[in-house]
């Protein structure tokens, strides 16, 4: 009996069973989001500590907090906050980890793209992200790096897992109008000769 009466009632009112049908899922969404933004946030924290870890030289760093504002803190494993230190190289750590994390826990893999990859780096640093970067053979790095960035030093760790490079040569043309072209294999010439 009921079946049928609600069927009449879904038949004469189609648009106000829709909406109630709209209306909850609505509810279910809005007591959902504050769940799966605390979920995603913590996997991201989890995701930047791990990257972080392994790209700092400095051991004493724990675990990566995030709040519910996006405020990010580095903590120690006392549970005390570490004062961050905000050199370039430090900045480009925490970036590269952040990217790292949020790709992780998207589940895509998309290329990272990264312009002047280590030229605030110290040798330690660098060497840590280039093994980073190469210890995934499934992660697409692109780095656009100035001209003195790579040295034989630094090609010979990045040479094997490296697709194709490329240089960019601007051209004047005349009345400060230019056009760069891009000369694949070029860029590392002199370091392979």
């Amino acid at each position: 009996m009921y079946s049928r009466e609600h069927e009449k009632f879904v038949q004469a009112n189609p648009v106000k069973s829709m909406v109630g049908r709209a209306e909850r899922v609505c509810s279910l969404i809005a007591e959902l989001i504050p769940q799966l933004y605390t979920l995603k946030v913590e996997q991201l924290a989890d995701a930047m500590t791990d990257v972080y870890k392994k790209l700092a030289h400095k051991n004493q760093v724990h675990r990566i907090d995030i709040d519910e504002t996006g405020q990010t803190r580095i903590m120690s494993r006392e549970g005390d906050e570490i004062p961050f230190d905000k050199s370039a190289g430090e900045n480009q750590v925490f970036a590269t980890a952040l990217l790292a994390g949020l790709a992780k826990i998207s589940g895509i893999d998309a290329p990272l793209v990264v312009d002047t990859p280590l030229g605030r780096l110290d040798s330690t640093h660098r060497a840590n992200i280039l093994k980073y970067w190469v210890s995934d053979k499934k992660r697409q790095v692109i780095l656009l790096s100035q001209d003195k960035e790579i040295d034989r030093e630094t090609y010979a760790m990045l040479e094997r897992n490296v697709g194709k490079t490329y240089l960019l040569e601007h051209t004047e043309i005349g009345n400060g109008v230019g056009k760069t072209m891009a000369v694949e294999n070029e860029y590392f010439k002199e370091l392979i000769a």
